[in-house]
């Protein structure tokens, strides 16, 4: 009567298991379908558009920029536009916004190369002429890449390296930045994180009209959809510890100036710029403030 009680209990144990790990599936299912549909469309959101378009290089400038390529770390060809620096300059490393590409920025190339100084604009992965595909770590890997190419094909040592980014580039600029030391660090219009920016988006609409159906959706769950590109700009800048600029307008749409503010408190050591002039998509109002910086480090 035990071995056959015994039996009857090993049998509904089993079922009961089986009946477990199918429930487990079904859940895991649903709780994974959504996050694969997010996951399908995340890139596209956070690098939209491409833009592959290269204007043509500025007459003024022509003599003097070198349209050049160089390799990744990991394999990846990428372009950039580098202009030598005069004796005794530091040469800054630009790393624009999504969508962007580096013919856009010319009027900095312009006004930093006026003052001596060198700039290295750099094409992340998958924009412009730059071969690849975008991803958070890549274009980490990109900016380090530069940093090397600058010490081993130019013999500029790295204490005379400035970093610049401009919104998403400045989220590239501050990973990098946190685990190293430059001579000067200089952030544009960047954000706290990447989900901090989605919210701000889906509460003004502002990527309505580019997802469609589908935003409307993500927009309710933009505060918990799991995410694989973080860009967390907060949890880093506080480890930076190369000087310090941080600009950002009061008109940005895109990334409202609370972002900035929030991050130089984070970062106590840094000089703040708050502008009431400008915009998200223009750098003419910071770029005198960035100059002002820049002839401070020595």
């Amino acid at each position: 009567m035990f071995s056959i009680l015994y039996a009857f209990n090993e049998i509904n144990i089993l079922k009961l298991g089986i009946c477990v790990v199918f429930i487990g599936i079904i859940f895991g299912v649903h709780l994974i379908q959504p996050a694969l549909a997010f996951g399908n469309y995340e890139k596209d959101l956070i690098y939209y558009p491409m833009d592959r378009n290269i204007a043509d290089v500025r007459l003024k400038l022509k003599n003097t920029l070198e349209d050049t390529y160089f390799y990744s770390l990991d394999g990846v060809r990428l372009n950039a536009w580098y202009v030598k620096a005069d004796e005794g300059k530091p040469t800054i490393i630009y790393c624009h916004g999504q969508g962007e590409n580096i013919s856009m920025w010319q009027s900095v190339i312009q006004e930093v190369t006026d003052k001596g100084y060198g700039i290295f604009m750099i094409e992340y992965r998958g924009h412009g002429r730059s071969e690849g595909s975008p991803r958070e770590t890549g274009l980490y890997t990109d900016l380090e890449s530069a940093i090397k190419y600058l010490r081993e094909n130019k013999n500029i040592d790295q204490n005379n390296i400035i970093l610049w980014g401009r919104s998403l580039g400045g989220a590239v600029v501050a990973d990098v930045a946190s685990r190293d030391t430059f001579k000067g660090v200089i952030l544009e219009s960047t954000f706290t994180n990447i989900r901090d920016v989605g919210i701000h988006l889906c509460a003004t609409k502002i990527l309505e009209c580019k997802i469609g159906f589908w935003r409307r959706i993500s927009t309710k769950f933009a505060k918990f959809m799991p995410i694989t590109q973080k860009f967390d700009t907060e949890h880093k800048i506080a480890k930076i510890t190369s000087p310090l600029l941080i600009g950002h307008s009061t008109n940005d749409e895109i990334v409202p100036v609370e972002m900035g503010k929030k991050l130089a408190l984070l970062n106590p050591q840094a000089q703040v710029y708050i502008s009431q002039t400008g915009s998200h998509h223009s750098s003419e109002w910071f770029i005198p403030r960035a100059l002002e910086f820049l002839s401070t480090l020595h």
